[in-house]
């Protein structure tokens, strides 16, 4: 992989909240320019705040990095604030959602628009290009988002992100609470507009099953260690993880719940 073609470089990475709880132990990973990236695992296992790492997010939530470096096209960047990474076209869409229930779908998109400073035309030639990629918004347009469903409220909040005209989306648990013919639809888009408009995505997600079949790369976290990475391929075929992630195993399908927690610790941290 050239060092030249990475776009995201999070090297041993240690999140700490409230001054007391270690949450990420040495994370390490990296991103390159055009790609999408997933990483992988159940929850708490420090998925969304290795996102709110890299957008600096985590100091609304008393949480803060206390070792390592994140590097964007190799310039640290943990001391820029949110709104400056969004200059440099970082943006995160968060878990859940958060559109504006009381503004329309359309002055929710516009809201993504706010630091661009390339004028008026640009803007909606973005927006244009938005509904293009997500049809039923345009449909919706004019509805409250609050009255939406939870998948267009989903493509929403990803299509506000691309109003910014960003360059890297980190997108929290994309599939969370949508049925699966919208998880699909949503992912679909997210691997249009990373082959057509370049946009390198950076996912966290517990679906890993559909989040290996989209992204290029995966990483696994546990307990806020980096503990397997991979290609999709690779990662896919793996026994252990068809094992305890995809619910498969060479005896048949298996459930997560009556794998044993110490007999993973065991055979990837030992």
């Amino acid at each position: 992989m050239s060092a030249d073609n990475i776009f995201l470089n999070v090297n041993n990475v240690e999140v700490i909240y409230n001054h007391v709880i270690l949450v990420l132990k040495g994370v390490s990973f990296q991103v390159p320019q055009g790609s999408i990236v997933s990483l992988l695992g159940g929850n708490g296992a420090g998925k969304t705040t290795t996102l709110r790492a890299v957008s600096n997010l985590l100091h609304g939530e008393r949480g803060e990095v206390t070792k390592g470096s994140i590097e964007l096209k190799g310039e640290r960047v943990e001391a820029l604030t949110p709104a400056e990474l969004v200059k440099r076209g970082v943006v995160q869409v968060m878990e859940g959602r958060h559109c504006f229930g009381h503004l329309t779908i359309e002055e929710n998109l516009l809201t993504g628009a706010y630091t661009r400073k390339d004028g008026k035309g640009a803007v909606n030639a973005t927006l244009e290009k938005v509904y293009n990629y997500f049809p039923r918004l345009k449909t919706r347009r004019t509805s409250q988002a609050a009255y939406t469903s939870g998948g267009e409220q989903q493509m929403c909040a990803i299509g506000r992100a691309l109003m910014a005209d960003p360059k890297m989306v980190l997108l929290d648990e994309p599939s969370m609470g949508l049925a699966p013919q919208i998880v699909e639809e949503v992912f679909n888009i997210v691997r249009d507009l990373n082959q057509r408009e370049k946009v390198t995505f950076l996912l966290a997600e517990q679906n890993t099953s559909i989040a290996l079949r989209y992204a290029d790369f995966g990483y696994i976290l546990e307990n806020g260690r980096v503990v397997m990475e991979g290609s999709a391929d690779d990662l896919r075929n793996n026994e252990d993880v068809k094992e305890f992630y995809l619910g498969l195993s060479s005896a048949g399908r298996k459930s997560f719940k009556d794998v044993k927690h110490y007999r993973r610790r065991k055979r990837w941290l030992s």
